[in-house]
């Protein structure tokens, strides 16, 4: 199978953070292994099952349906036992999914708490018709898109971007961490892909989103040519599944990557994740609004004042190629400092343009040295 032109630029390194958002509110568990299946989930499919006379099966919709005639909170909790089952049999097959898949059926995130991003969150979000009226498609004689591949530098926001989509049409969110996949199961994760594509379109609307599509190459695990062996097959088997889908699945198919050169082609071609949306660093105006969703998502935390006015014209410059979770990060190392200054009972006060600047020059210093190492100047 064609692979995509390999480019000669080097990876940029991964990020320990996302981006800002508001306070979160308490989600569903993740579904990731046979472990999630809790006593509180049998108690409560006891209890209901009870009250409505269904059996089992009927309560969890049997091969995935979930009856309508269900309240809405019965359906969730239908829903959720559902995918707990299923994902606790994938488990029994594969291993431990946990930290590898994670499902939620009510995402939190909303394109608002993205700073930047104008362009990007409006494709993204344009693609929600898809999910939630996909009869206006057929209107128009087309048929809705299956999927869609964000790329761009790590930590600037592609799957908060499709976090935001799933929450926004209400759709399940299902998280494929790739890299983790493939490092755990290497080439058997074609065989399990597309296990979990299919119970994501048996639940109904859903986003799946595959993390760090570029692990697909296998080029963490083997060498270049068996790499490429494997690979072709287990891109081959993502791609028949997505060509299986119906064209009105009401599931959308989120891809990530940072590095495009390591993307099959055969991925992207029509039909597949066919819209590509780069997703880019932050100007000077994205930033102030980075350092904004910040600076309110902790003072709701706090309930209080945490920073005095920052002067943007001083701060702003020495940002310059930052991604938006490594300036979230430095707002978050500035808090820092605070804490570990009222641990010592020192009058810490807020935080003030001088302490992001201080954290500005610290965490590229750090930055620095991560290079260094990653190029092994210090081996």
């Amino acid at each position: 199978m064609p692979a995509a032109r390999r480019c000669s630029s080097t990876p940029a390194p991964r990020t320990p953070s996302r981006w800002p958002s508001a306070p979160r509110r308490p989600s569903s568990p993740r579904i990731a292994s046979s472990k999630s299946r809790s006593g509180y989930s049998r108690r409560r499919h006891r209890r209901d099952s009870g009250s409505s006379g269904m059996a089992p099966d009927e309560a969890s919709g049997g091969a995935g349906a979930v009856p309508s005639r269900l309240d809405p909170e019965s359906q969730q909790w239908a829903i959720q036992r559902r995918i707990d089952d299923v994902f606790a049999k994938l488990g029994e097959k594969f291993g431990d999914l946990t930290g590898r898949v994670e499902v939620r059926l009510h995402p939190d995130t909303t394109f608002e708490q993205i700073g930047g991003l104008r362009e990007a969150k409006s494709i993204v979000r344009s693609l929600g018709t898809a999910l939630t009226d996909p009869e206006l498609y057929r209107k128009w004689g087309i048929t809705p898109p299956k999927g869609v591949l964000l790329f761009g530098p790590p930590g600037t926001g592609k799957s908060l971007l499709a976090r935001a989509l799933a929450t926004e049409t209400g759709a399940v969110f299902y998280h494929l961490k790739l890299m983790n996949l493939t490092s755990k199961f290497g080439p058997t994760t074609g065989e399990l892909l597309p296990e979990i594509l299919t119970v994501a379109r048996e639940q109904g609307k859903g986003v799946v989103f595959l993390d760090e599509a570029n692990a697909l190459s296998l080029e963490h695990l083997l060498p270049p040519a068996q790499a490429r062996e494997a690979s072709a097959r287990l891109v081959a088997a993502l791609c028949e599944k997505l060509d299986g889908l119906e064209d009105f699945s009401r599931i959308i198919v989120v891809g990530s990557t940072s590095r495009t050169d390591s993307v099959d082609s055969s991925l992207v071609a029509p039909g597949r994740l066919d819209r590509l949306v780069e997703v880019t660093l932050p100007d000077g105006a994205a930033q102030q609004e980075v350092l904004e969703l910040t600076r309110r998502r902790t003072e709701a935390n706090a309930g209080r004042p945490l920073f005095a006015d920052i002067d943007y014209r001083s701060v702003l410059p020495p940002m310059g190629g930052m991604s938006g979770a490594e300036i979230s990060e430095i707002a978050r190392r500035a808090l820092e400092q605070k804490v570990h200054a009222a641990g010592q009972g020192q009058d810490s006060g807020l935080v003030t343009t001088q302490d992001i600047l201080h954290q500005i020059d610290a965490y590229r210093r750090i930055r620095e040295m991560v290079e260094k190492i990653r190029y092994g100047q210090y081996l």
